[in-house]
């Protein structure tokens, strides 16, 4: 039977493309160029993302080139070599916003091919000639008939009765002649494999391509091509270590220059997924791990400790992640327990037990074994619209699709997120960097065991509302107090005579709460104000009630830079030095607490604390 050969360049050919983005000149090696387009251009986002740092991912949505004063677009599964040559200057497009706009037909088409449903498949290209020695010929083909057979070493990963079997194609017609000739061609979108197949004329009769003879059967009835990745990919999924598949993803810019993703990649244990799959599960990972670690990076920039080798996440940060992705339970549309998801914490890090879970930390490893499970709960085992008949998606591409579909929007909403913003500003990052461990110090110390968290420690919004009332209400009763001093100095000798008899007299709260290095009346005055908003818009994400929210770590941290923020145009403050008066303020109440001054009302009773305010509630010590 014949085969169907692409051309391609010599083997030892090393390629380097031109790339412009975003007012930006890249050089990309490419090797030998057998990768498709859609590599080329995920590498030119990483590269902007990495130069305009911070800047989130964007999923590139056009490739083209200009030639003669007009533009030609690249599809996604076109192979570099073939289509591009060395030293060629190219442009990239990036997508900016959620979607492509319906009049970017290039853009949808791009995007369809590359990250749409069938984005893993290759184009099966099935060829029809005109005979040149008949010029008169008017009948040409509509279609392509054919019975396509899945390769049997790929079939456990592209089921027969899914991607094989029969099926038609239009014909497309080249945009250029060749001697006065245009190729006409069908398209069918399958795995490896074997195809028999004949084309549908215009007159509606069944027939072969002459000008083909060597892809005829036998009997000269039908047509027959065998296909094979349309790249370096190894043609047994199960090969062994020696035989396996060449990364397509790699580059000087790929994950496999990143020693940290072998690493992670070794120690994720991976007990639910099958061998086979490993391996096409690692090719995902290293397609994305740049953005992906990118993201982990985001949350462990307020991790416990940023000066150990090995950085981590919390499990209350990967559930405000999950909670963002409008994916757990009680969100609309979702149905993900988690308890589900603290059971594959648990097979991720081999221990029996994870409670209280919120506490728990997770290294890079963990989080991208979460993502893994994350995807196939979603994509491949409960999908949103599965369709009757079809069966489950395969993990990879459940992956694939819900890095592209979920993740990846919800990263461009970060990036566009003027808190987080705020928070990379030179000088206001500064001033994190220094406050963060106080910052992890006051959400430990507020937290309350709340039954909506399954009476795990997490910060009830009504006590933190409480807290700030009370340093208002004391600062008040100390100004007063002041007034008072001021207008009668006799009495005040006396009564201070009497103090230093008695070893009694008020505390000195101007002093106890921080003197002049936190935030005075007014600007408290103006953070409270605020704070039922801030708090209300920071977990709109949260599935349950108003009253039975809980802040995470990340959401409190939020609600403290939006209360600073609000002091910026309020009390024409600047953000880096309200931040400092914001952290030493509650640190002040936290060591009345530790001198036993203090305490804080209980998590159940939320309305005592909201409707007693400053004088009422709360467990003020004599």
């Amino acid at each position: 039977a014949g085969q169907l050969r692409l051309w391609v360049r010599d083997v030892d050919v090393r390629m380097k493309v031109v790339v412009n983005c975003q007012g930006m000149t890249l050089e990309v090696p490419c090797g030998t160029g057998k990768q498709h387009v859609r590599w080329l251009a995920l590498v030119v986002a990483l590269r902007i993302q990495k130069e305009k740092y911070p800047h989130a991912f964007h999923v590139p949505q056009r490739v083209w080139k200009v030639k003669a004063d007009e533009d030609t677009s690249f599809r996604a599964r076109d192979v570099i070599c073939e289509v591009m040559r060395d030293g060629e200057e190219i442009f990239v497009e990036l997508r900016q916003n959620a979607t492509v706009p319906e009049e970017d037909f290039e853009g949808q088409e791009f995007t369809e091919h590359a990250y749409g449903p069938q984005s893993h498949l290759m184009d099966c290209k099935f060829p029809w000639k005109q005979d040149k020695s008949d010029k008169s010929a008017e009948d040409m083909p509509s279609k392509v008939r054919g019975n396509f057979t899945v390769a049997p070493q790929w079939q456990s990963m592209f089921p027969q009765e899914e991607y094989g079997g029969e099926f038609e194609a239009s014909i497309t017609i080249s945009d250029t002649a060749v001697d006065g000739f245009y190729e006409y061609f069908g398209v069918h979108k399958a795995p490896p494999g074997s195809c028999q197949y004949s084309f549908i004329m215009e007159g509606g009769h069944e027939s072969i391509c002459k000008s083909i003879p060597e892809t005829l059967t036998p009997r000269k009835t039908h047509h027959h091509l065998d296909f094979v990745w349309d790249l370096p990919i190894a043609e047994d999924p199960f090969a062994q270590d020696g035989d396996s598949r060449p990364s397509t993803a790699t580059s000087r810019d790929g994950a496999q220059v990143d020693p940290n993703f072998e690493q992670d990649w070794d120690a994720m244990r991976l007990r639910s997924v099958d061998s086979f799959m490993k391996v096409r599960l690692k090719e995902v990972l290293t397609e994305f791990y740049a953005i992906l670690i990118d993201l982990f990076d985001s949350y462990a920039f307020m991790g416990l400790d940023l000066s150990a080798t090995q950085h981590t996440i919390g499990m209350d940060d990967w559930k405000h992640l999950v909670l963002n992705c409008g994916l757990l339970e009680g969100q609309p549309d979702a149905s993900l327990p988690w308890s589900e998801m603290c059971s594959w914490f648990e097979e991720a890090a081999g221990i029996r037990s994870g409670r209280p879970y919120l506490a728990q930390r997770l290294t890079r490893a963990h989080y991208l074994e979460l993502l893994i499970r994350l995807a196939c709960w979603v994509m491949c085992e409960h999908p949103k619209a599965p369709e009757p008949g079809r069966p489950p998606m395969p993990t990879d591409e459940g992956l694939f699709r819900f890095i592209t579909d979920i993740l990846i929007p919800v990263m461009d909403v970060y990036d566009d997120d003027p808190i987080r913003k705020d928070a990379v500003e030179q000088q206001t990052l500064h001033v994190i960097q220094q406050s963060q461990p106080s910052i992890r110090s006051i959400y430990n110390a507020l937290a309350q065991p709340w039954e909506a968290c399954d009476d795990e420690r997490v910060l009830v919004p009504a006590t933190l509302r409480w807290v700030l009332e009370y340093v208002f209400g004391k600062l008040q009763m100390a100004e007063a107090l002041g007034d008072a001093e001021a207008a009668a100095p006799a009495a005040e000798a006396a009564s201070e005579g009497e103090a230093t008899a008695t070893g009694g007299g008020n505390p000195d709260y101007e002093d106890l709460l921080g003197g002049d290095r936190r935030l005075n009346i007014e600007q408290l005055g103006c953070v409270l104000q605020t704070l039922d908003a801030s708090i209300a818009s920071i977990t709109e994400k949260h599935p349950e009630p108003i009253e039975q929210r809980a802040l995470l770590f990340w959401e409190f941290f939020e609600v403290l830079m939006q209360s600073c923020r609000e002091l910026v145009p309020a009390l024409g403050m600047q953000l880096h030095d309200a931040i400092p008066l914001m952290v030493q303020t509650l640190l002040a109440f936290i060591g009345l607490m530790d001198e036993g001054m203090v305490e804080l009302p209980p998590a159940p009773g939320a309305e005592s604390a909201i409707d007693g305010g400053a004088d009422e509630g709360g467990g003020e010590q004599a």
